[in-house]
């Protein structure tokens, strides 16, 4: 692996584990296995590597929730793969993904604002397919930005106790998530999910 992308993963590691302000540059460069002076040749310091890491993380989401908005004629069939990519992503790039969410506030004003304008342009996508399935199938939506929210809140959520090792793979959660947030907006009630346990399996 290139030395810029051990670091990158040392970074997120270190900073999903201890938090971006406890984790200090000389043990992102001991987890990259490299010396601490070398580290300065790639980042100017941890700020540069936290907005990285969240800057990338939204873009990634955006990315993938365009092509998922391709995916299908209709709202059903693109929510569906929206809810779906978003979390498989957030199941296997939890690191990444949890840092990007709550170490946020970290990043100066101006670096925040760009990291959220990606962010809003992601939670956009769902706004607009919620939107279009309400006119087009009656959905339950009334407010599409606050569902949009409680959405992809209950969808980030799987990178707090998704394991590899567990019972279910990322992609059979996903489906589950799908179905559930679809029944939810199809009559306004929830079914209880198929899996009801949190560990992961």
């Amino acid at each position: 692996m290139p030395t810029e992308q051990r670091i990158v993963a040392a970074a997120t590691t270190l900073f999903f584990e201890k938090g971006y302000h406890a984790a200090t540059m000389r043990e992102v460069a001991a987890a990259a296995g490299i010396k601490a002076g070398s580290l300065y040749n790639h980042f100017r310091g941890k700020e540069d590597l936290l907005f990285l890491v969240a800057s990338r993380t939204m873009q990634e989401l955006l990315e993938g929730g365009r092509e998922a908005m391709a995916e299908g004629p209709d709202s059903r069939t693109r929510l569906r793969a929206l809810v779906k990519r978003h979390v498989v992503y957030h199941a296997k790039q939890r690191y990444q993904a949890k840092v990007a969410d709550e170490q946020l506030h970290a990043l100066p004003p101006a670096r925040r604002a760009e990291v959220v304008e990606i962010r809003d342009a992601y939670e956009q996508l769902f706004a607009d397919v919620l939107e279009s399935g309400r006119a087009e199938y009656g959905w339950v939506v009334p407010d599409a930005r606050v569902v949009t929210f409680a959405i992809t809140t209950m969808c980030t959520g799987v990178d707090a106790w998704y394991r590899e090792d567990g019972r279910l793979t990322a992609a059979a959660i996903a489906d589950i998530y799908a179905d559930f947030v679809l029944a939810a907006l199809e009559d306004g009630r929830a079914p209880l999910p198929r899996s009801r346990s949190f560990d992961g399996s």
